[in-house]
């Protein structure tokens, strides 16, 4: 419909049912700006969050999310885990670059983050408690002079540094003793590796299934000296196991500069031998190294694992069969528990097969 105004020009008037589509796309872009906005920073700060949780982590380990509920968020969010299957490329399943430790790690997420269990790397705590211990105290307080409280006048002050200086003099001239502090920190009691599922669900059956079997069918009528021995042999291969898979296997904790170290005892011949350097051998010098995967200093002994993403004094290599990593805090109970498999299965298969050989 058009219409004159004043001047004699005709006027086109739109009428609202006459508003096509077209006219209000702009309006529509506009409106999904925002969104895809909020959507964007949402990602930002949840990344910045991740980054920063990894610099300021107490132990050296690796780039992972901040806990077990934010690793199942991101399964959820991206199609599920390489063994779901909701996944959206199906067919990555059959490639030879899989993670093989996804389906583990979707596991944990999913259990671990209902049981509320803590995260270092791929390591999931399950029991930890703070404790006091003494440490050496580094720190030397300004000018040599005690930290009191409340004012102190030039009298009392010339006093007190007279009294430190005849305690430091007295200390030289005894068996310099070390200055201790106590601190807070954080102890591990019960920690599993990313290969939990397997120790669970087919190293334990198998060692309980077998047990079970001689228990029922080769044990009885057997002396009572058989029945003791066999008896121990396998309770301390279940605890082996359990020493094994459930304790730290010697996580390293964070350091962003080398602790200071004696230089009389780091650089000897015997310190200069081949040792494992990432995946191969070669010649270290020097106490520590720098680790990226950590962003963290690390000794010349330990080494970064790549499934449990977490820095290892000693670390030997990772065993799915008692899910974790083997170190230093728990390549003891390792050994241990390799021998026990061998003997208590050769007396098993004894066992069982006495019967009918008689």
């Amino acid at each position: 419909m058009t219409t004159e105004n004043n001047d004699g020009r005709h006027v086109k008037e739109i009428s609202p049912l006459e508003i096509t589509n077209d006219d209000l796309a702009p309006n529509e872009q506009n409106n999904d700006n925002p969104s895809s906005t909020i959507e964007e920073q949402y990602h930002s700060e949840r990344e910045q969050t991740k980054l920063r949780h990894w610099k300021e982590s107490e132990y050296a380990a690796g780039l992972v999310e901040t806990s077990w509920a934010e690793e199942l968020e991101t399964y959820r969010k991206g199609g599920g885990c390489c063994c779901c299957p909701n996944r959206e490329a199906l067919g990555q399943m059959f490639q030879e670059e899989i993670d093989p430790g996804c389906g583990c790690i979707f596991l944990s997420a999913v259990i671990c983050s209902r049981l509320g269990a803590g995260r270092i790397g791929n390591m999931a705590i399950l029991k930890e408690r703070y404790v006091m211990v003494e440490v050496e105290d580094d720190g030397e307080d300004d000018e040599g002079q005690e930290q009191v409280d409340g004012f102190v006048d030039e009298e009392e002050g010339l006093s007190l540094h007279q009294r430190n200086k005849s305690s430091d003099n007295d200390s030289n001239n005894s068996a310099k003793k070390t200055k201790t502090k106590l601190v807070r920190k954080r102890e591990i009691q019960l920690v599993v590796g990313p290969f939990w599922p397997m120790l669970l669900f087919i190293t334990y059956p198998l060692i309980f299934g077998v047990s079970a079997l001689t228990l029922w069918n080769g044990i009885p009528g057997k002396p009572w000296y058989v029945q003791i021995g066999w008896a121990l042999m396998t309770g301390q291969l279940i605890r082996s196991l359990f020493n094994t898979g459930f304790r730290d296997p010697g996580m390293i904790q964070r350091h962003e500069n080398p602790p200071p170290v004696n230089n009389d005892g780091d650089l000897d011949g015997e310190d200069r031998s081949r040792r494992r350097i990432g995946f191969r051998w070669g010649n270290e010098e020097g106490p520590w190294r720098w680790s990226d995967q950590a962003q963290s200093y690390r000794p010349k002994n330990s080494m970064y694992c790549p499934d449990c993403k977490v820095v290892i004094e000693e670390f030997d290599h990772t065993c799915p069969w008692t899910g974790t990593a083997i170190g230093k805090k728990n390549m003891s109970s390792f050994q241990m528990f390799v021998g026990l498999v061998f003997v208590c299965l050769i007396m098993d298969i004894f066992l069982l097969t006495a019967g009918s050989m008689v």
